[in-house]
């Protein structure tokens, strides 16, 4: 069976802080993918690209145990008096949810395999996570074609290094981000009933959709509302930005076909007129429950059963089609918990050793 190395922390230290000093923007992630492609080559692989993402096969014909990472960055300013990585910092974005410490991973246990597996695998660098559904862009591409099996990790400061922590079933809760855009009629307040109000109509909404969420157990945010012109006049337009978070994917299309209905009252009650527009949908992520017992098999006591979040994962896409799971990688020693999407996140690059050794026993176990 293949195992870590001593050049393991070396390699892992290294490619993580290269990968954080190119820190790009979902979709926009050039640098990035150019770095993985030269390096894979390197290696002695032969990748592959679909948009900025990457990925590569390695062994015989048959169905592939396929791992993942993600590559993309946040919109977020390091701060680098508490990170320490003032070095290495990239400019107007930061790998602040570990997408850096996961590309490092996989091309660490690249370069362990050095080209030769008995099993057949494929590892996938993929592109823009944060947002914008990069998974789904790699699946329509073929990315999972003759594939049975997968598996991804993330960085988790909650969890002690050393340490993967997983979770059966829900991980990740499912996630809708929506907004509704109204349009009314500017009028002065002193002749209201000339005008068509679409800051009233947007907030008439969003108590509805509060209420369609909050009655079937969901949850909702309005994070943003942007509307009117000026205190004395009937506002004209009203944007709300909301996110819908669920694991029933029933309950959340009640709760979206009740907020449209919502929209429709308010329409004709206020003589606006509504547009709903949905940005993103990411089912929850629903790990297998054999794949979870595998990795509880093959890292034993460290192995550390968590809880679900209500945060979401475009791995989740992946699990629609092959069966696999996500585990928590444990990041937090002395000087390093601070939370994901934080600008003070950082992590030792020797806790990412854990991933690549639970990543090798799993291509031994799926050997047997």
């Amino acid at each position: 069976m293949l195992s870590m190395d001593s050049l393991s922390v070396k390699y892992l230290t290294e490619t993580r802080r290269k990968l954080h000093a190119l820190a790009e923007l979902s979709g926009e992630e050039y640098k990035t993918s150019a770095f993985i492609v030269e390096e894979l080559k390197r290696l002695g692989y032969k990748p592959k690209t679909i948009g900025t993402g990457v990925y590569c096969d390695v062994g015989g014909r048959g169905k592939r145990l396929a791992f993942r990472a993600d590559i993309d960055a946040l919109p977020i300013v390091e701060n680098v008096d508490v990170t320490g990585c003032g070095a290495f910092a990239a400019t107007g974005a930061m790998h602040a949810c570990g997408h850096d410490g996961h590309t490092a991973n996989l091309l660490n246990l690249a370069r362990v395999l050095g080209g030769k597996s008995d099993v057949p695998l494929r590892l996938i660098f993929q592109f823009g996570e944060e947002g914008i559904g990069g998974s789904q862009t790699m699946i329509d591409g073929g990315v999972l074609d003759g594939v049975d099996e997968i598996y991804a990790l993330h960085l988790c400061p909650e969890l002690d290094e050393g340490k993967v922590g997983y979770c059966y079933g829900g991980m990740f809760a499912g996630c809708v981000e929506f907004d509704i855009a109204v349009r009314g009629k500017a009028s002065h307040c002193a002749m209201p009933e000339l005008g068509a109000d679409a800051v009233r109509a947007s907030v008439r909404i969003a108590d509805a959709a509060y209420s369609a969420a909050e009655d079937r157990g969901l949850l909702i945010n309005l994070g943003k509302l942007n509307g009117g012109a000026a205190r004395n006049i009937v506002a004209d337009a009203c944007q709300s930005d909301y996110t819908l978070r669920f694991y029933d994917m029933n309950k959340c299309e009640a709760a979206m076909m009740e907020i449209e209905r919502a929209a429709l009252r308010s329409d004709d009650m206020f003589g606006t007129r509504h547009e709903l527009i949905t940005k993103a949908v990411y089912p929850p992520l629903i790990n297998d429950a054999l794949a979870v017992d595998k990795v509880r098999e093959v890292m034993g006591e460290h192995a550390v059963e968590m809880p679900p979040r209500n945060t979401a994962e475009d791995f989740s896409n992946y699990l629609q089609h092959v069966q696999g799971c996500m585990v928590w990688l444990g990041i937090r020693s002395d000087g390093h918990d601070s939370p994901l999407h934080s600008d003070t996140f950082s992590f030792d690059e020797r806790a990412l050793a854990t991933g690549t050794e639970l990543f090798l026993r799993l291509i031994a176990a799926r050997a047997l």
